[in-house]
């Protein structure tokens, strides 16, 4: 797990990846690799705090979370009992949110 960061690196870090526009930066679930955005999770009606934080595939029934014989999405949730998001950022009133890390950019 990372050393926390602010949300204002962690903004950053984003923008220098995907650029401004937040409905593309890329993030990866740390259980089955997909790769989604926000525009991903808000098209299948996730709430806000769903997004980088549990899979999308919880919205399309996606495959187990642990069942490697099948590819992603899957229905991870950061806030099980496995909490396997590897980022925690700092938000501007001092908590600490555990979330996904970002994806690689797109080639």
């Amino acid at each position: 797990m990372s050393e926390p960061i602010s949300v204002i690196e962690w903004r950053k870090e984003a923008e220098s990846r995907f650029g401004p526009d937040e409905m593309t930066w890329r993030f990866v679930c740390p259980c089955c690799g997909h790769v989604a955005t926000p525009r991903d999770w808000k098209e299948v009606g996730a709430a806000e705090g769903e997004v980088a934080f549990s899979c999308v595939g919880r919205h399309l029934s996606g495959r187990d979370a642990f069942d490697d014989n099948k590819p992603g999405p899957c229905n991870y949730a950061g806030g099980g009992l496995f909490r396997l998001n590897p980022v925690r950022v700092i938000d501007e009133q001092g908590g600490i949110h555990q979330v996904f890390a970002f994806a690689e950019t797109a080639s």
